[in-house]
């Protein structure tokens, strides 16, 4: 393990030498450097508590670094930006007194229900913009969720354990709906998570956060494009991947 996970190519996010402590002043991780290549899905795996959060949140700059810088294709934020979409676990993120197309369109400040009925489409919820988050079951609330950052048209998407929450089932379907959104939309993705599974089914490569905050170098999903529990590797690429890191999670 090391503070570098660097990938070849293009970056679409970088972050350099960041520092980020603890209130009481011990590192949650020291001079990180990460790269993430454009139009990509990265998996950053790791068990809980190690800062895979808060990584994310600095990426969107929502959390407050001690050092180091956050680059968009080069150009270095400090602030939030519509170009970065952070989606959390929390199913609470729609507001209640909203509709789901007003919910989908209120970043935006768009009242056109076209703008609405096709991202609603995109989603799975195409019959549900006129009912409230109340009527939505956990997983329709976080499609809906979904939704509402594609109206911001991003380049990066940043899901911190969107699924986690979820049913097998019901994260399966939502699993199909973010890949074809990747495809559609040639979004880049860095999704945080602790499962092993989702990690191998969702990610075109994939790093290991250690309970330090180090960083391994970015591993190719050995599955390659048959990503799915069905392929006879499947249970194989899971076994080796929790002997490497020493896991006994997800």
């Amino acid at each position: 393990m090391s503070n570098r996970s660097v990938y070849p190519g293009p970056a679409a996010l970088e972050m350099k030498d960041i520092t980020r402590r603890w209130p009481g002043g011990e590192p949650v991780f020291s001079n990180l450097y990460l790269s993430i290549p454009r139009g990509s899905i990265c998996c950053l795996l790791g068990p809980s508590g190690c800062g895979k959060s808060t990584l994310l949140r600095c990426a969107a700059s929502l959390d407050t670094m001690e050092t180091g810088e956050t680059l968009v294709s080069g150009e270095a934020v400090s602030t939030p930006s519509p170009e970065r979409q952070l989606i959390l676990q929390d199913d609470r993120q729609l507001f209640p007194w909203l509709n789901i197309s007003e919910n989908i369109l209120f970043p935006v400040r768009r009242s056109t229900a076209g703008s609405a009925e096709g991202l609603l489409e995109m989603v799975g919820l195409a019959d549900s913009g006129s009912l409230y988050p109340s009527q939505l079951s956990g997983g329709m609330k976080q499609r809906a969720v979904l939704a509402r950052s594609l109206a911001a048209e991003p380049e990066i998407l940043l899901l911190d354990e969107p699924f986690g929450a979820l049913d097998s089932e019901i994260r399966k379907r939502l699993h199909r709906v973010l890949l074809d959104i990747h495809r559609k939309r040639k979004l880049t993705i860095l999704l945080v998570t602790h499962d092993v599974n989702e990690a191998l089914i969702l990610a075109d490569t994939i790093i290991y956060m250690d309970s330090s905050g180090k960083l391994s170098q970015p591993e190719v999903n050995p599955l390659g494009d048959e990503r799915n529990m069905e392929n006879p590797q499947f249970f194989q690429a899971t076994m080796k991947m929790r002997k490497r890191y020493g896991l006994l999670i997800g």
